[in-house]
């Protein structure tokens, strides 16, 4: 076998991979003995049936030749249990031999599925419960994902408005067993007849419903399936509309009644509003370009002449604003992010801007970047339509309005439509900016971006 080195270290070549021998001329014979020793003389894979050898052979990185790596050969062993064909890994078993090491390692495979059988489900069938479960004939045996099975099949009986059905495993719970076999529960099929609401005074009947996904069906026939995990889903949707409103201590429970034959299902939502909270104070904090009475007047939700009430709607619509005023002056970075902030007094909270304004940028260089064919034409048609020059303090607003006006054109036939592609887009690059190579100490770069051209 070839070999190349140097005076105190030599590099034995395999076909798989290279290794490092330490050795020394003055003794090669015995030290070359002593290599030998350390290098794996076999790979023995005993226990397999049905799955070949050369395919569990594909998990295992020690190989004959190669130096014996204790570490590597425990990943092996990892990579073989997470087989799905294999079921135990006994070993590995070492023997060490003056012409290398004898790895031994062990495989107990798990049972082929023979048939995988569904008992008492009618108002489902087979075929559906296969596509669902995942599960086919000729499949290695997984304990542990039969059982996974058995729920996923009752919460497929859940949507489906069974909310009762249970499934037991008659065969397929254990190692030695070849078939799996689920005996299903059916019970009757639940739809929703009517849903009611108990104690909302600051909303309808009508408004929480929409915010509900659990509703009778049309005609009283079709949907309206009552879905148990939806009913706490909707418990939560209700609970977040009056957080929203700053009834923050509101509780939401719903209360279930159903018919003598089981099949209709009342729905009854039982609120307590609690206090709704009001905003005592607003302040602002980290802002130097703008007053807090410059501040003030973009937003509504703001004390007056009294407290206002806590909505979370118009918090969010007064932070888009403040956004808006620090990109539309160039602060195109600026952070602007409230906290909430709950008083002793009961009822009562504060509202704090937090605001990093970053710096203010003008516009750099405006480049234009064209795929496919361009030149001088293409080029002014794309800067006709913008509104921002260099030297221009930069406008977050003018930059939508001019992707707008690019997009809208149809000069680019990239995000028209039946054409694909990426609609025309304006780019602000922070880099260039950041360079000061325009006027003043803040310069910036915008570059709009057209697809191919029409």
């Amino acid at each position: 076998m070839p070999f190349s080195g140097s005076r105190n270290n030599f590099r034995l070549q395999s076909p798989d991979d290279d290794y490092e021998m330490p050795g020394n001329q003055s003794n090669g014979p015995i030290q070359a003995v002593a290599d030998q020793a350390n290098v794996v003389r076999d790979v023995v894979l005993r226990g397999n049936q049905t799955v070949p050898t050369h395919q569990l052979l594909r998990n295992v990185r020690t190989r004959p030749g190669r130096y014996f790596d204790p570490d590597m050969l425990q990943q092996d062993v990892n990579d073989l249990w997470k087989m799905k064909e294999v079921h135990r890994v006994v070993g590995p078993f070492i023997e060490k031999t003056p012409q290398g090491i004898i790895v031994t390692i062990e495989v107990v495979e798990r049972t082929l599925m023979q048939a995988v059988q569904f008992i008492g489900n009618r108002a489902i069938t087979d075929r559906a419960l296969r596509k669902e479960t995942g599960l086919s004939d000729g499949q290695p045996l997984d304990v542990h994902e039969v059982k996974m099975v058995k729920h996923k099949i009752e919460e497929f009986y859940q949507d489906k408005g069974f909310p009762r059905t249970q499934v037991e495993i008659l065969e397929g719970n254990e190692n030695a067993d070849n078939s799996v076999v689920f005996l299903i529960h059916e019970d009757q099929q639940q739809r929703i007849w009517k849903v009611e609401f108990e104690g909302n005074q600051i909303a309808t009947d009508g408004r929480l419903k929409s915010f509900i996904e659990s509703k009778p069906g049309k005609l009283k026939i079709i949907g309206g399936l009552v879905k148990r995990t939806e009913i706490e889903q909707d418990v939560l949707r209700l609970t977040s509309y009056y957080r929203g409103l700053g009834f923050f201590n509101a509780r939401i429970g719903r209360q279930i009644t159903e018919s003598e034959n089981g099949r209709w299902l009342n729905l009854r939502f039982i609120i307590d509003e609690g206090p709704r909270y009001q905003i005592r104070n607003i302040s602002f904090m980290g802002n130097q370009a703008f007053s807090d009475e410059q501040l003030l007047t973009m937003i509504e939700l703001k004390p007056g002449e009294g407290a206002p009430e806590f909505n979370a709607s118009k918090m969010n619509q007064d932070l888009v604003s403040l956004r808006d005023l620090y990109g539309a002056n160039g602060y195109i970075f600026s952070k602007v992010e409230v906290e909430t902030r709950f008083l002793e007094e009961p009822g009562q909270l504060d509202l704090v801007y937090k605001i990093a304004e970053d710096k203010q940028y003008r516009v750099g260089d405006i480049k234009v970047f064209i795929e496919g064919s361009s030149g001088t034409t293409r080029r002014e048609v794309v800067m006709n339509r913008l509104s921002l020059r260099p030297g221009d303090i930069i406008d977050l607003r003018e930059i939508r309005n001019s992707e707008r006006r690019l997009g809208s054109s149809q000069v680019f036939a990239a995000g028209q439509p039946g054409t694909g592609g990426q609609p025309p887009k304006i780019v602000v690059d922070p880099a260039s900016m950041r360079s000061g190579q325009r006027t003043a100490s803040r310069s910036g770069s915008s570059s709009p971006r057209g697809s191919s051209s029409r």
